[in-house]
């Protein structure tokens, strides 16, 4: 068994070979499941004879060819057994015919890529846990080119806290016993030291007779599924919270504008003293305060509908730290941005994020001036690797705002884009609106920081265009 074949064994659509005769020559455990056919009892027999009448005329002929030679052809809709499958029908080495087979309402894809071009990563260790195999989805995901991993161990994959905790030994011992390990979800690392979030599936030669080959692996990069997830969870609980908001604000509202006007019905009066006044004053600011909460978290619980046009955001950008200028020059803050040129238009609702935006900046100003002030360097930029429901990736613009401040405490990163978390003694709704802003755009806000460090908060937006 080549290497190749025994990768095609992980494969989860049916793949076979036929010889010139139409004698199977091979099938992939996916085909053996699907047909119904044990490779012990199928290989060398005639196709036809062990599936009857319930093998397309069309593949048939195909397959057995009156002059001996197979051409390339496509086969939507034909019947192998008791299933129908769209086929792809290519000439293999030493005459033989490869047979992949997809769901009828799937897409067709070339022999020859099947393994090289895969979405997914797939690769081959040795005896010696070597890589022998590496594929373009595992570039892909990992980074790593086929120049730079074959011949490097595995565990160079492996974060070391699951080295630790003896998880190639456990995968080892698995393969032995069980010949294969599917959908094992663990982490891998990837060229520049991230983790990423995998699903293994594992296999070993089924008669051992691949050369120097000890197991072939297909691995899915889960990290976009579970991005979803978290956003679904998260939504789900921002319906909870809105619904809650929406009502505390409500029930907020009428007293609220009524001890306004009272207030300020005492202040125009003139019946006070001027102590009097100053509390007069202090009331009405603080009512002042108390209605621009309200105001969050109607906006929180019920966000404006978005009111979408072709922007270029460095021009929303640039109006923003315009718009900010005095209170920053205040505050000894000092803001430079960067626009890749040419930064591409993208379909967004400008007023929503120049809010996101503004959030941002006032952010970064209350954590710089405290010390006396600081710098906020702001970089806009077309990246690619946007993620999405399976390939090609897509196109993004990146926008980047970094401050030189204290920083953010590692135990608050997580909570920081929470409703109603502020260690600024603001509301706490700046950073939960914007998040909520982003993901309405179908983007992702993320922020990283080392105290003493400064903040770097990154917003990636999808290109419709590229899409």
């Amino acid at each position: 068994m080549t290497l190749e074949l025994t990768i095609l064994d992980g494969l989860p659509d049916p793949i076979f070979f036929v010889d010139r005769r139409g004698a199977l020559a091979y099938l992939n455990r996916a085909c053996e499941t699907a047909l119904g056919l044990p490779a012990e009892r199928a290989t060398g027999q005639l196709l036809g004879e062990l599936v009857g009448g319930e093998l397309d005329e069309g593949l048939r002929a195909l397959l057995c060819p009156p002059h001996g030679e197979v051409t390339p052809a496509s086969l939507p809709s034909v019947r192998i057994g008791t299933s129908c499958w769209d086929a792809r029908v290519t000439p293999a080495a030493d005459g033989l015919t490869a047979v992949y087979c997809l769901p009828s309402s799937g897409q067709q894809a070339r022999w020859p890529e099947l393994v090289a071009d895969s979405a997914d990563a797939i690769w081959a260790v040795d005896s010696e846990e070597r890589i022998i195999a590496w594929n373009r989805g595992a570039e892909e995901i990992l980074g790593y080119t086929s120049e730079e991993i074959i011949g490097e161990p595995v565990t160079r994959l492996i974060p070391a806290d699951l080295i630790e905790q003896r998880e190639p030994e456990r995968l080892r011992k698995a393969l032995r016993e069980l010949g294969s390990v599917r959908d094992y979800q663990t982490r891998r690392l990837t060229k520049d030291g991230r983790e990423v979030e995998v699903s293994l599936t594992s296999t070993v030669p089924r008669n051992g007779s691949a050369e120097h080959l000890a197991a072939s692996t297909i691995v899915r990069d889960l990290s976009y599924r579970r991005q979803v997830e978290r956003q679904v969870i998260e939504s789900e609980k921002m319906v909870t919270l809105g619904q809650l908001a929406a009502s505390v604000a409500q029930e907020i509202g009428a007293p609220l504008t009524t001890i306004g006007i009272v207030v300020e019905n005492l202040r125009k009066s003139g019946l006070g003293d001027g102590d009097a006044d100053r509390q007069l004053e202090t009331a009405a600011e603080q009512l002042s305060r108390i209605a621009r909460l309200t105001h969050g978290l109607i906006e929180l619980a019920k966000p404006g509908e978005l009111q979408l046009a072709m922007v270029q955001l460095c021009e929303i950008i640039d109006r923003v730290v315009e718009l900010l200028e005095p209170s920053l020059t205040r505050a000894g803050v000092t803001v430079e941005t960067h626009c890749e040129a040419p930064v591409p238009e993208i379909l967004a609702d400008a007023g929503q994020l120049q809010q996101v935006f503004l959030n941002l900046l006032m952010n970064a100003q209350r954590a710089l001036e405290p010390s006396g002030g600081g710098k906020v360097d702001i970089t806009v930029e077309l990246v690619g690797g946007f993620p999405r429901e399976g390939r090609p990736l897509r196109k993004a613009i990146s926008i980047e705002l970094c401050d030189d401040g204290p920083g953010i405490h590692p135990a608050d990163l997580h909570y920081i884009f929470a409703p109603f978390f502020s260690r600024s003694g603001g509301s706490g709704l700046g950073l939960a609106l914007a998040k909520q802003i982003v993901h309405a755009h179908g983007g992702t806000i993320e922020a990283r920081s080392e105290p003493g460090s400064g903040a770097t908060f990154t917003i990636l937006l999808p290109v419709e265009s590229d899409a």
